[in-house]
C-alpha cells in the first residue's frame, strides 16, 4: 500500500510560522506535522510514501519519502495536488492531508478497512469544533450516512448540526474500483471545465474544486463510499489557535477506533482497554475521548451517533 501526502500548501493563516516552511512542517508538540504522519505510516508498515509539495517544497525532503512538485500549488486545491500524484496511484493508496496529525491507530483502522473507497470520519467532532470555532456550524459541512455506514452526502452547506453525523478529517483509502472511480471523476471535472459547466455540479472553476466535492460526486456512483469511524485521535492545524486546541485534544486519554455496526436493530457495545498516553508520544494508543463512566468502553450506534459531523 502506498501513501500520498498532500503537502503543497503555504498556510497563510499560520504566518509567521509558515514564512520559511510549508504548512506541513509547522511544529505540533515539538515535531513537524509531516513527521507525525510518517511515524503513523512507519508504525503501520508503510514505506512507499509520496509527498506532493509546492510552497518551499525543498524543505520537505527526507530520506524515506519521494517529493513530487505541484508547480501550480498557489492556484489549485487539494484535488489539484492529488492529481499531480496520479501516476503513483497504482491499484490502491491512502491519501492523507498534510495539515493534520493522527495517532497510528487511526491509520491502522484505515488499513483494516476493506472498503474500495473508505473515508475516515470522526464521530466525536462537535466539542472539538466548538473549541476551534465557537459555533461549530461556522465550518460545518454535511456528512450523512446510511445505516450500513455508506456515506450518502458529504461537503455540502448545512445549517443544522443534525445534518453532520461525522467530521471528514482528510484521510481516505482508494482500492481497485475506487481508484478507477476517482480517475473517472477527474475526467468528468475537466470535461465540465472545458464546457464551462459547474464542476461536478459544485464549483465554478476547476481551481476551486474541493476534495469533498469529488467525494460527494462519487456518492452517486457504483462504488460505495464507506465511513471509517473514529473517536478523536487526530487534529487539524489551520491557525495558531488550532495548535493550542490540538495540544489540548491530543493530551486526552483515548480508546481504539470503532467500526460502524451494520446490524440495523440493536447497538453494539465494544470493549477495549484504554491506555494512558503521553501528550507528545506519537505511538500512544487510543482514539476516543470516553466520558468518566465509559473509560475502557466505547459505544457505537448502528449507523452513527445522532449529533456530530
Amino acid at each position: 500500500m502506498r501513501m500520498i501526502v498532500l503537502a503543497a500548501g503555504q498556510g497563510k493563516r499560520l504566518r509567521p510560522l509558515t514564512d520559511d516552511r510549508p504548512k506541513a512542517l509547522v511544529p505540533f508538540l515539538g515535531r513537524p506535522l509531516l513527521d507525525w504522519t510518517l511515524t503513523a505510516a512507519r508504525e503501520n508498515g508503510l514505506s512507499d510514501i509520496i509527498v506532493v509539495g509546492g510552497y518551499k517544497s525543498e524543505r520537505l525532503a527526507r530520506p524515506e519519502i519521494q517529493v513530487v512538485d505541484n508547480a501550480a500549488y498557489a492556484s489549485t486545491t487539494m484535488v489539484g495536488s492529488l492529481m499531480v500524484a496520479e501516476p503513483w496511484f497504482g491499484t490502491e493508496f491512502v491519501m492523507s492531508y498534510g495539515d493534520i496529525a493522527y495517532r497510528p491507530e487511526v491509520l491502522r483502522a484505515v488499513l483494516a478497512s476493506t472498503a474500495e473507497i473508505g473515508v475516515v470520519v470522526d464521530l466525536d467532532w462537535q466539542a472539538y469544533w466548538e473549541r476551534r470555532f465557537g459555533d461549530p456550524l461556522r465550518d460545518a459541512e454535511s456528512l450523512r450516512m446510511a445505516p450500513d455506514g455508506t456515506i450518502r452526502s458529504i461537503g455540502r452547506t448545512v445549517d443544522r448540526v443534525e445534518d453532520v453525523q461525522g467530521q471528514y478529517i482528510g484521510l481516505v483509502v482508494f482500492r481497485g474500483r475506487g481508484v478507477k472511480a476517482l480517475r473517472r471523476a477527474w475526467v468528468r471535472a475537466k470535461t465540465d471545465a472545458s464546457y464551462r459547466r459547474p464542476i461536478l455540479g459544485h464549483r465554478n472553476g476547476l481551481d476551486q474544486l474541493a476534495m469533498t466535492d469529488v467525494l460527494d460526486d462519487l456518492t452517486t456512483g457504483d462504488v460505495p463510499i464507506m465511513a471509517i469511524p473514529i473517536h478523536g485521535g487526530w487534529v487539524e492545524i489551520d491557525t495558531p489557535e488550532d495548535i493550542v486546541a490540538g495540544e489540548e485534544r491530543w493530551s486526552v486519554a483515548a480508546s481504539p477506533p470503532g467500526l460502524v455496526d451494520p446490524a440495523p436493530a440493536e447497538s453494539k457495545v465494544v470493549e477495549s482497554k484504554v491506555a494512558e498516553t503521553g501528550a507528545g508520544d506519537p505511538g500512544a494508543s487510543g482514539l476516543a475521548n470516553p466520558g468518566p463512566s465509559e473509560v475502557g468502553v466505547f459505544r457505537v450506534r448502528p449507523a452513527h451517533r445522532p449529533t456530530p459531523r
